[in-house]
């Protein structure tokens, strides 16, 4: 199991080795990040004496959004993700208590370590309760959702590019396959955003404060505003694959005219050929001394002339 343990008094940063006897008070706030499979986030949470019924919720196998809430906690749960191409989102609870944060994921795919780093730099100010803690840590969740988003538009531009440039041939299993990781990254958007507003649905709580709730509203319409840009990258790729695919169906039809110019061409010269090559005894052109020469003459026109026919109606188009 791997755990963080970040104090923060009085705008103090400092991570503590051990989660044991460590508590939040009014004047030391604490956040517990927490990383660790089934057993070790049942052993951790009893060990905190988090209730059975939280621990429950906590440990559900579903990977839907989540909200629960009680008169001295709340509980979120929400879809996550490092990088756009992860292949799998992660479910991340955050446990929200007077003055502790806990934030509880069951696999690897994703970690706070930018924004403990933020914290122990100064660079972030005005934490003074668990609550702007909560609220700084949905917002780097939403961060990192639009730098996925913007890489997500960046590799959907590219392929654009190629396409409607003819820069080089793409395949329609790159278009396929950044289609489909783009619809997974659009599902954990709208979870997201969910869970989001299921969370600023809550009825009053007395830890999520009229100010907090103006936050957490601007965080979801954040959120909202992302999801739906998302989808539209999934009409513009599904634009670029019937535009590839009308390509090729075009490459398909040149072809096919080709071979029927071809076989237009050299159906009569076979026609010719088979005549010429039947075995019998006497044929009025094969004593001709000239006759070879004057066949292969007039093969030459007519294969000449069929050309220009054809290309003048066309077909080489």
């Amino acid at each position: 199991m791997k755990q963080h343990v970040v104090q923060l008094a009085h705008g103090v940063y400092a991570e503590l080795e051990d989660a044991s006897g460590a508590r939040g008070t009014e004047d030391e706030l604490l956040w517990l990040d927490i990383q660790g499979n089934a057993e070790e986030l049942t052993h951790f949470l009893r060990d905190r004496q988090i209730p059975p019924f939280i621990r429950r919720r906590v440990l559900s196998s579903q990977r839907f959004p989540s909200v629960f809430s009680g008169t001295d906690y709340v509980l979120l749960s929400v879809p996550a993700r490092r990088t756009w191409e992860q292949k799998r989102s992660v479910s991340i609870t955050f446990l929200l208590f007077a003055h502790e944060v806990i934030t509880l994921c069951r696999d690897d795919g994703y970690n706070f370590a930018g924004e403990r780093k933020q914290l122990a730099e100064g660079e972030i100010s005005g934490i003074g309760s668990a609550s702007d803690l909560f609220v700084f840590l949905l917002d780097s969740l939403l961060e990192t959702n639009i730098v996925s988003f913007i890489q997500a538009r960046s590799q959907t531009e590219t392929l654009s590019a190629h396409v409607d440039n003819a820069t080089g041939r793409i395949s329609e299993r790159v278009i396929l396959d950044t289609r489909r990781q783009i619809n997974h990254l659009v599902n954990q958007f709208e979870d997201f955003f969910y869970g989001l507003a299921d969370l600023h649905a809550l009825t009053p709580h007395p830890m999520l404060s009229d100010s907090v709730r103006e936050r957490l509203r601007d965080i979801r319409d954040a959120q909202n505003h992302v999801a739906k840009n998302a989808l539209r990258l999934v009409g513009r790729l599904s634009e670029l694959l019937q535009h590839c695919q009308f390509m090729l169906q075009q490459q398909t039809d040149q072809r096919l005219r080709q071979l029927t110019v071809l076989s237009g061409i050299f159906m009569p010269l076979t026609l010719i050929t088979g005549i010429y090559g039947m075995n019998f005894s006497y044929m009025p052109e094969t004593g001709w001394k000239y006759g070879y020469y004057v066949t292969l003459a007039g093969m030459i026109w007519l294969a000449a002339f069929l050309w220009i026919v054809l290309k003048r109606k066309g077909w080489f188009r």
